[in-house]
């Protein structure tokens, strides 16, 4: 997590120098000083010491604030923290401190939006769903082998236009395929010509639909990937059937001349695609999302299509 938060900083033009005479504390660890951070709101033209706090069972006590306040330098501190704080540690520290303090779910959000947006990129790891069998789990493809397509909507605005003020959302990736597929256009008159597609199966919009490969992501970072219901997944059998609809196009044909005129006319044939003879391979990816909750209630939030889906039917209570 540190380097996700060194690196996306770098990308909004913050340089972090390292912190002199800085003492670490249990749990606090300083990533360094930077003159200007663009997300604070504060106008302070001071430099502001950037803490990063690592995932804990238990949140940061009042004993653990007042062990950092001892040595913690005077100044404006900025703390991105994966730990709640204990109410009365949070009253502390900003009694004591010019402090900014982010709570788990604002840092998950801000990296999350930079993963779905396409600015940050690094490892992503599966974690199956309870509704996948094992024997489909191990012929899972590694995940540093996953295609990551990018979102298509604005968290804020999303929410913004549904009148939502507060939402907590996790980023996450929702399972899918892309189809590798090497075939044949076939002509009326039986000519072949030979080509290669990628198709891609989003299972959780019941869509198939060609994919173009500048649409996606580098695999971006440890998100949990959430598998779509396995009676969603086409079958290889239907799934031929429905590229005969897709693939196929439309070409001029010869060109003919009407008996008694001068008038010649182009006319477009139909090439049909052999989904009989096309060769075809699975290639796993994966659709960015959100679990997002408000008013008490989880949902999956797609984020090319921009709907919800309830996701008790994915997860165990």
């Amino acid at each position: 997590m540190d380097d996700a938060i060194g690196d996306l900083l770098k990308l909004r033009g913050v340089e972090l120098t390292k912190a002199e005479r800085v003492t670490d504390s249990v749990g606090f660890r300083c990533l360094g000083i930077a003159e200007k951070i663009p997300e604070l709101q504060s106008d302070t033209r001071s430099s502001v010491y950037v803490w990063h706090i690592s995932k804990g069972i238990l949140p940061i006590s009042v004993g653990e604030a007042e062990r950092w306040l001892v040595d913690v330098p005077t100044g404006s501190h900025w703390v991105l923290s994966e730990r709640e704080f204990q109410d009365q540690a949070s009253k502390l520290l900003y009694s004591e401190l010019k402090i900014e303090l982010w709570s788990p779910q604002k840092l998950s959000q801000w990296i999350g939006e930079a993963v779905l947006s396409g600015e940050l990129t690094a490892h992503a790891a599966i974690f199956p769903s309870p509704l996948i069998t094992p024997e489909v789990e191990e012929k899972s493809a590694p995940a540093e082998n996953l295609i990551i397509l990018q979102a298509k909507i604005n968290l804020d605005e999303w929410a913004i236009q549904r009148g939502i003020e507060f939402l907590d959302a996790k980023p996450i990736l929702l399972q899918a395929r892309i189809w590798n597929i090497v075939g044949a256009l076939v002509s009326p008159d039986g000519q072949r010509e030979e080509g290669e597609w990628r198709v891609l199966e989003d299972p959780w919009a019941d869509r198939l639909e060609l994919y173009n490969s500048e649409n996606s992501l580098q695999t971006p970072l440890n998100l949990r990937i959430i598998n779509s219901q396995e009676n969603k997944l086409l079958s290889e059998s239907d799934l031929r059937v429905m590229l005969v609809g897709i693939l196929e196009t439309r070409k001029q044909g010869k060109q003919q001349t009407s008996e008694g005129t001068s008038v010649r006319s182009t006319m477009l044939e139909r090439w049909s695609f052999d989904s009989e003879g096309a060769h075809l391979e699975n290639l796993p990816s994966a659709i960015p999302g959100w679990i997002i909750d408000y008013d008490g209630r989880k949902q999956i939030l797609h984020s090319r299509n921009g709907r919800t889906y309830d996701i008790s039917f994915f997860e165990e209570p």
